[in-house]
């Protein structure tokens, strides 16, 4: 086979991954605002109307939590200037096309190291996975969390080049990534460490005076959030919390413990990044090196290692109040799969010889593994998480029985655009159920009410099954309806994962059976309710309501406490 011919092949199959991570993410990903994605409503609306210059600037970089999401805010305005609206998809993408954009980086210190195209191989399999789909489907998220590693990691590896625009480039950037989330900070206090190993005493100055800059205008009317509960976490727990955020790439491995295997795994990992520190630094001091980019790629990976082990400091200070098990959510996994990386160029790196392909090869099976193990187990979240966006929005939109969207032609009620859901096929069945108890064009809703339970709790209102088989998709599946005199209201019904791992890889059988809804009173108003199942199987959907109702009495909805 030619070089050329082999270089086609490779390249095909490092789109594979982008491919598919992609054409995932199309088919969940929905333009609705997720928490945090409302606050870019009010922050185009009162910018549209700012009429100076100092106004502008201000809603820009205001604080948002502990951050300053400026990046955010500005990709936000300029869709909205593009389009004439506001799309949370259009986010989303900027965010995920970050994500992507680290990949080239990895090519580039390979290739520098006089390594083959085919040593890229395993790295789109380990980072494009739906192991990120919290942030993925989240259009602020996709830009704060994907954007700040991007950021931060061309950033160390720009400021260390050997040529001055690059280094140049990198002092922007680190602006960028401090304005994109709270630990971009990071970056100042990282790039000045290895400006100071790199023994370039006119680069160390002018980032230590740009940084000192920029630190002052991040924490000029800076106003420390209430938002996070204090930490009862021992200091064992903090440690075991510790290693599971660094080890949580692994919950997806099909194992009986997830969160056993995270913390197991994260020990290795921690020990790995602990020998990769020291051996780099003692390579570092000596300075003895074959040739002058083995001696970036020692500073560029020092830097990433030093920036993974102190964001899970901070994460796992700040969020343990919250409880472990959210140390390995989603959201926090890109610092885990970024390790990961980091140790595999170690381990390739420094290979030579006929070793090379033998262990590429092996390194890429346990990638696409992982890459397979990721999309199976992770795709009951992406499935649950655009249920609950889609009854949100229901729940916001109409607020009585008559089921018509506002006919608001405001501004502020404009600036998102509208999105077709799957429950605008619902509304007229709704109402023709609501008068004679059942619509549609699915049987077998009696025995789905009769296998199902219901049960009124002091705060929630539960409902359960243990029958339920369906494996249909996106909107499909169980949803529950109540109606009051006055008004409707939709929840999703959340499906479990499939422990059987025959089940699950041979016959993609990705939901266990049942479902199971846990509704906060404090979501609803008061009032007496019938409750109603909604079961949506593709193009059929039937709505059944029988002898079930709740009590809602006034209950006040704890919201934690924000400054947007």
């Amino acid at each position: 086979m030619t070089k050329k011919a082999l270089t086609v092949i490779l390249s095909l199959i490092l789109l594979l991954p982008v491919l598919i991570y992609f054409t995932v993410w199309n088919y969940y990903a929905i333009n609705i605002p997720k928490w945090d994605d409302h606050a870019l409503k009010e922050f185009i609306l009162y910018y549209a109307h700012a009429t100076t210059w100092k106004e502008k600037i201000w809603l820009l970089f205001k604080q948002h939590n502990e951050h300053r999401i400026s990046t955010t805010r500005l990709i936000a305005w300029l869709d909205y200037s593009a389009f004439g609206a506001l799309n949370y998809r259009h986010l989303m993408t900027a965010g995920n096309l970050l994500l992507l954009a680290v990949i080239p980086l990895w090519y580039e210190l390979l290739k520098k190291n006089k390594k083959p195209l085919f040593a890229l191989l395993p790295i789109p399999f380990l980072w494009l996975t739906l192991a990120f789909w919290e942030n993925m489907y989240w259009g602020m998220a996709a830009i704060q969390n994907f954007g700040v590693v991007t950021l931060t990691l061309w950033t160390l590896y720009l400021c260390i080049n050997f040529k001055t625009v690059p280094y140049i480039i990198s002092l922007i950037l680190a602006g960028i990534t401090i304005l994109t989330s709270g630990n971009g900070l990071l970056v100042l206090p990282l790039g000045a460490l290895l400006l100071f190993l790199s023994q370039n005493r006119k680069r160390f100055a002018l980032w230590t005076i740009l940084s000192a800059v920029y630190i002052f205008c991040y924490f000029n009317w800076y106003v420390k959030p209430e938002s996070n509960p204090v930490s009862r976490a021992s200091f064992f727990q903090l440690i075991k919390g510790y290693m599971a955020f660094l080890g949580s790439f692994a919950e997806s491995i099909p194992v009986a413990d997830h969160f056993k295997a995270c913390f197991l795994l994260g020990i290795i990992l921690f020990l790995v990044a602990v020998s990769i520190v020291s051996t780099t630094l003692f390579r570092i001091v000596r300075n003895k090196y074959a040739n002058k980019f083995e001696r970036i790629t020692d500073l560029f990976c020092l830097g990433t290692i030093l920036f993974i082990l102190a964001t899970a400091l901070i994460v796992v200070y700040s969020r343990a109040g919250f409880g472990l098990e959210g140390l390995v959510t989603s959201r926090y996994k890109i610092y885990s799969v970024l390790l990961l990386i980091i140790a595999y160029l170690y381990l390739v790196i420094p290979i030579r010889g006929s070793f090379l392909s033998p262990y590429i090869t092996a390194i890429v099976f346990l990638g696409v593994l992982f890459n397979v193990f990721s999309y199976h187990y992770h795709l009951v979240d992406a499935y649950n998480l655009r249920k609950m966006l889609t009854t949100d929005q229901f729940n916001w939109t109409f607020a009585d029985k008559e089921l018509a969207y506002p006919a608001d032609t405001s501004f502020a009620a404009n600036i998102v655009e509208k999105t077709p859901v799957f429950y605008d096929k619902l509304l007229p069945l709704i109402k023709l159920a609501d008068r004679q108890t059942y619509a549609g064009n699915s049987r077998g809703m009696t025995e789905l009410f009769d296998n199902s339970s219901f049960k009124a709790e002091n705060d929630n209102y539960v409902v359960e099954n243990s029958t339920f088989t369906s494996q249909r998709l996106q909107d499909s599946g169980v949803y529950i309806l109540l109606s009051s005199k006055n008004r409707f209201y939709l929840f999703p019904a959340s499906r479990t994962r499939n422990t059987s791992r025959k089940e699950l890889f041979l016959k993609q059988y990705y939901f266990a059976p049942g479902f199971r809804a846990e509704i906060p009173y404090s979501k609803m108003k008061k009032g007496l309710y019938d409750v109603g199942l909604v079961r949506v199987q593709g193009e059929q959907t039937a709505i059944l309501f029988q002898n079930q109702k709740v009590q809602v009495k006034e209950t006040k909805e704890n919201k934690a406490k924000v400054n947007w």
